[in-house]
């Protein structure tokens, strides 16, 4: 619903995800939630240094379709 809203009023939306266990479900190893909430942080902290990289100097501007 937020994005609805946000692009009703005609802003530009972005979204990511961090994803914290790649192959989880597929090596047959035992899943552990420990396991990910471990490596979120370090997800967290990759995804810090993008978003500083992408927004270093700003978006460019540009028209948004109605």
């Amino acid at each position: 619903p937020e994005v609805i809203l946000a692009r009703f009023l005609g802003l530009r939306v972005a979204a990511c995800s961090v994803i914290t266990n790649l192959a989880a479900g597929m090596t047959g190893a035992e899943l552990s939630h420990q396991e990910t909430k471990d490596m979120a942080p370090v997800g967290g902290a990759r995804l810090a240094t993008i978003l500083q990289r992408v927004f270093q100097d700003g978006l460019p501007e540009r028209k948004v379709p109605a």
